[in-house]
């Protein structure tokens, strides 16, 4: 196991993450956002979210700046059709070219393997969409039983507490999802503890790097 830590007190760094739908990044990449916050609150996170309802934009917008405080944050929620989006390719694939010109440090998304269309298509779309940036894939779990599919090779040990207050801000701030029969705490710690066995931790989120480049020249 090569262990790379990826925030590090140089320079000024960014990240972006975009989802389908609300709630996929922080259900994807809450924790790992958390943390990474907290380890260094002088980065500056951009959250762009493909489809929405009215209702479900405000949750995303609390939620998110909720989970990477003190963090500077911006959310952009667009109201792209929800289920729908490969039947609107031209304009997802228009608002991810546009985000391409900057030079994000990191950028979060779906997996191309993800059994759900939307999901999928921003999977498909991000390794090309972003030749010149870092890319993690993230996974999320569903009815579809699509986690075996994943092919996790990069994973960001947790803490007890991360995990935990992933689960808070998700539960706090998206009352549209209560009810849910898989909406419980215990679904995303299973996970968690699932991926942390996979890179011998307690816990974990596990993504997909699809490629990378390491550049060992000196400055």
């Amino acid at each position: 196991m090569l262990a790379l830590n990826a925030v590090t007190s140089a320079g000024p760094r960014s990240v972006l993450a975009v989802g389908a739908h609300c709630d996929d990044i922080e259900i994807g990449a809450g924790a790992t956002l958390h943390t990474w916050a907290r380890l260094a609150p002088e980065t500056r996170f951009t959250f762009v979210v493909m489809t929405s309802t009215p209702q479900r934009a405000r949750e995303a917008r609390n939620c998110l700046r909720a989970l990477v405080e003190p963090a500077t944050s911006d959310v952009v929620v667009h109201e792209l059709r929800d289920t729908r989006l490969p039947g609107d390719y031209d304009r997802v694939k228009d608002i991810l070219a546009e985000l391409a010109q900057e030079p994000w440090d990191l950028v979060l998304t779906h997996q191309r393997f993800d059994a759900h269309q939307d999901h999928r298509l921003l999977g498909e779309l991000a390794p090309t969409a972003f030749r010149d940036h870092l890319v993690w894939q993230f996974e999320i779990p569903k009815w579809d039983g699509d986690l075996g599919t994943s092919q996790a090779n990069l994973y960001v040990p947790l803490t007890q507490d991360a995990v935990a207050a992933k689960w808070a801000a998700l539960d706090e701030h998206y009352v549209s999802q209560r009810g849910k029969d898989w909406w419980d705490e215990e679904t995303f710690a299973a996970l968690a503890r699932l991926r942390g066995m996979e890179c011998r931790q307690r816990y974990a989120e596990a993504f997909r790097c699809e490629k990378a480049v390491v550049d060992l020249a000196l400055p």
